[in-house]
């Protein structure tokens, strides 16, 4: 039907093979499943300064996908407000491309009804 469901979700990120092609790569196959999974982020979903896939909040404030280095490595995580203190975030790191479209729809589902 679909060319954007021949990600598969259930692999680990690939290795990078060559640092800003890959995650640029990276970046836009965990776009392509997030639009597959919830289409009407098409008009909210951007790609900020620093590359990073930023989803903006009804409430303000944004949900955002992007590379951190944690623990001598740049890994993807998933950033969002936390309703547990005002200002604060909770970072998620997960480890596919699955888990992170999980994260991030996750994320928005526990924000957008607050």
């Amino acid at each position: 039907m679909s060319s954007l469901r021949s990600f598969p979700t259930h692999l680990p990120l690939p290795t990078p093979f060559s640092g800003q092609e890959a995650a640029h790569q990276e970046r836009e196959s965990i776009r392509a499943l997030l639009l597959e999974r919830r289409p009407s982020l098409a008009r909210r979903l951007t790609v900020g300064p620093s590359g990073a896939l930023v989803i903006p909040l009804p409430g303000g404030g944004s949900v955002e996908v992007g590379r951190m280095r944690r623990r001598g490595a740049a890994r993807w995580v998933v950033v969002a407000p936390t309703a547990d203190a005002p200002g604060g975030v909770k970072v998620r790191e997960p480890h596919t491309l699955g888990g992170i479209t999980r994260a991030v729809l996750a994320a928005l589902d526990s924000t957008d009804m607050r």
